[in-house]
């Protein structure tokens, strides 16, 4: 079935915007290859899995609550990642981050002119050290005293389980936790010399 020309006549204006659109109508073939993305998990090793599974982890557990109140037997739980935007939401996007950025790399994918390894044991390292003032100093909201609940333990937990990740993989790359404390390889970490 030839295509349509264009403003043909009324009953011909969908087949035209479909067929302009996603390039062929129903019935016809298309010479347009599509690319076609798959992922390759094989390329994935156990610090790139640790590192997927804590973003996977904060991405779902800071949906969860994340603060409870327990008074003369009375309980009640709610929260979330949102209601804690310096100590929660930023854990969660630098996580997330990480997570993101090493599927981005196992699909050969460069992001940016960073070295990933060591900007991931940084991000993951600050996430790590902002959810445990959440979980000791506790989720505290308008000067009521809330205890942590299941979602913010899960949340940090899964932020652990992304650092641990993020040094395992920078230890095998051949780096060293003492980079750390050096200035010029921290700058060289975001692409500047």
């Amino acid at each position: 079935m030839p295509r349509p020309p264009c403003g043909y006549a009324s009953r011909h204006v969908i087949k035209c915007v479909f067929s302009m659109r996603y390039g062929a109508l129903v019935g016809e073939t298309s010479d347009v290859k599509k690319e076609q993305v798959h992922m390759d998990f094989s390329k994935l090793k156990t610090a790139d899995w640790l590192k997927v599974g804590g973003a996977a982890g904060m991405l779902i557990f800071g949906f969860f609550d994340w603060a409870k109140f327990d008074f003369m037997g009375i309980s009640s739980s709610g929260n979330n990642v949102f209601n804690y935007p310096v100590r929660g939401l930023i854990s969660w996007i630098l996580v997330i981050g990480v997570g993101v950025v090493t599927l981005l790399g196992a699909q050969g994918k460069k992001v940016g002119d960073f070295q990933w390894p060591i900007l991931s044991v940084l991000a993951t390292a600050v996430a790590t050290v902002l959810m445990l003032l959440l979980v000791i100093l506790g989720p505290d909201d308008s000067g009521v005293d809330f205890k942590p609940a299941i979602g913010l333990w899960l949340s940090f937990i899964s932020t652990i389980v992304a650092l641990a990740g993020s040094v395992m993989s920078f230890q095998s790359g051949g780096g060293n936790l003492k980079d750390l404390t050096d200035v010029e390889k921290l700058k060289k970490g975001f692409g500047k010399s």
